[in-house]
Parts: C-alpha cells; sequence; structure tokens
C-alpha cells in the first residue's frame, strides 16, 4: 500500500526580486514536479513571494525541506489538502 499524499499548498517570500533565482532555489529544495506562482514582488524589500503547490506525504516534510534549503525564507499560509488514488476501471472493448 502507498503512502497517502497531500496537496500542500504554502506562501514563502525569498530574497531578492528575481523570478528566475527564486524559482531554481525552490525548484532544488522541493523538486520538480512543483508548482510556483509568483504573487508579489516587493522591490522596497528586496523579497519575492510566490505560491507553492507540491505533493508531499505531510506538511512536516515540506516545511522542512525548505527550512534545510532555504536559511532566509518566510513561509506563509499553509495548507494541506489530502488526495486519494482513484482507479480507472479498464476500458470495456467491443
Amino acid at each position: 500500500m502507498q503512502p497517502a499524499l497531500s496537496l500542500v499548498t504554502l506562501d514563502v517570500t525569498v530574497p531578492g526580486t528575481s523570478s528566475a533565482t527564486g524559482r531554481r532555489t525552490l525548484l532544488a529544495a522541493l523538486g520538480e514536479g512543483s508548482r510556483l506562482f509568483v504573487m508579489a514582488v516587493d522591490k522596497r524589500n528586496d523579497s519575492i513571494t510566490f505560491r507553492v503547490d507540491v505533493m508531499a506525504r505531510n506538511v512536516g516534510d515540506v516545511v522542512g525541506a525548505l527550512a534545510f534549503a532555504l536559511r532566509r525564507a518566510t513561509i506563509g499560509r499553509v495548507r494541506a489538502q489530502a488526495v486519494t488514488a482513484v482507479t480507472q476501471a479498464p476500458a470495456r472493448q467491443h
């Protein structure tokens, strides 16, 4: 039996105003399957906020990976939604 997965959605603010740099850093920490969306660029405070969607076993795995890889990130709102596997019935042949 496979472990249950969650779709973890969180806001992460990282230093800098380059979305390319922030995106590379987040993808390195969370994996290429993560979806990243730029939510805000704050030039005054030299930061950029991303909304991140990633599949994980739990929120702790995601926060732990971010804490390990990003020393100066701020984690904002975090949500997790359980994902259940859906199996499809085999197609009927006529």
